[in-house]
């Protein structure tokens, strides 16, 4: 009997690896995964110098992961196969007993000095009006429904030091933490906050940049979208955990500026992106080196230094600004020579902590006229 079962399992699953490997090269390589939005390993080129130095296998393994058949589907199985064992989380995503997707994001190189003593370097060489915006991330949001084993205290700590080293440096630095972790302000699917988050945002800065915000009545809601599945879903395979929905909050003029984005005009609202996978580029199209939002009239304009949370944020601060939005992941011009020859009163930094505590390209501030 043991013998006739041992026998069933060798056919068995080398049936299933052999329908699996003709699946393998019969199904077209994809370029992009549209659950997770990203590109997706291409067969590498052989050489012997790749071979021996042991590129090529690693390229190679990428690439049948990459281009597994029904990889989706496995992906989810994986998932749900761990919350099945207990685990609670996949791919360093956890998923929460409310339906809250929640990355790990445990900083491993803490650059929160270095950066601050940047910006106070920038603020020096520019006698710009400085101020620094960091937004809690997810971990930090919804830190009550964490597990006991995650590192809270650890969190905690770096807000701390944040705001130490901030009056140390003299940056101005408002504290965004408290009410943004306070209330439905981030979605529960992505990393960034929603657009309530956005506003809350915009409505606090409004002391530090000297400005009066609008009242919420001020603007009209229109929900765009039902089915935003964010990064952290398209990440952990948690893909039948409820989805997001997208809201504008629209205003009268809102369509009157004009939206220029490395050279092409584009609009504040992109809602053909709302049929693609990552919905949250409907807040202009996606990442852009640069932005500039102009209405065609003598306004203060506003630098904004800016990672995509930014982007939600845009259609607020265009109330009162002309704004020049730069990223420095991909521009690299001058900005100091951007805020002198544009007569740049005002500069905000608005990242998110994830990206400010661990970037290096906050130095590019630095880079003289």
């Amino acid at each position: 009997m043991n013998k006739k079962i041992n026998i069933l399992t060798i056919v068995s699953s080398s049936l299933v690896i052999v329908v699996m490997a003709v699946m393998f090269f019969a199904t077209p390589a994809k370029d992009v995964s549209q659950k997770e939005n990203r590109a997706l390993s291409q067969a590498p080129t052989f050489s012997a110098d790749k071979l021996l130095s042991g590129e090529y296998t690693s390229d190679l393994a990428l690439y049948i992961s990459d281009q597994f058949p029904a990889r989706d589907e496995f992906v989810s199985v994986k998932a749900y196969s761990e919350l099945a064992l207990g685990k609670g989380e996949n791919n360093g995503v956890i998923y929460t007993d409310n339906d809250i997707l929640i990355p790990r994001d445990e900083i491993k190189e803490n650059r929160l000095s270095a950066n601050l003593q940047a910006i106070a370097d920038f603020k020096k060489m520019t006698s710009a009006q400085v101020c620094v915006a960091v937004l809690p991330r997810t971990v930090d949001v919804f830190a009550e429904y964490l597990p006991q084993s995650y590192p809270v205290q650890e969190n905690n700590k770096l807000w701390q030091d944040y705001y130490v080293l901030a009056k140390q440096y003299g940056v101005t630095a408002p504290n965004l933490y408290d009410k943004l972790c306070d209330g439905n302000n981030y979605y529960h699917t992505d990393h960034h906050y929603n657009i309530y988050g956005a506003y809350d945002t915009y409505a606090l800065l409004g002391d530090a940049l000297g400005f009066a915000p609008k009242k919420l009545e001020f603007f009209k809601s229109e929900k765009v979208a039902d089915d935003f599945c964010g990064t952290a879903m398209r990440t952990s395979g948690f893909y039948n955990a409820p989805k997001d929905e997208i809201t504008l909050l629209r205003y009268d003029g809102d369509e009157d500026y004009t939206i220029m984005a490395d050279g092409k005009e584009i609009a504040l609202y992109d809602k053909s992106r709302l049929s693609t996978t990552d919905k949250y580029a409907v807040f202009l199209g996606g990442n852009h080196a640069r932005v500039d939002i102009t209405l065609g009239e003598n306004r203060p304009k506003l630098l904004l230094i800016r990672d995509s949370f930014a982007d939600s944020l845009a259609p607020f601060l265009a109330i009162h600004y002309d704004l020049v939005m730069i990223d420095l992941r991909y521009f690299t011009g001058n900005v100091q020579q951007i805020v002198a020859e544009e007569n740049i009163q005002q500069a905000l930094i608005l990242e998110s902590m994830s990206e400010f505590a661990t970037t290096k390209n906050i130095s590019f501030l630095k880079r003289g006229v």
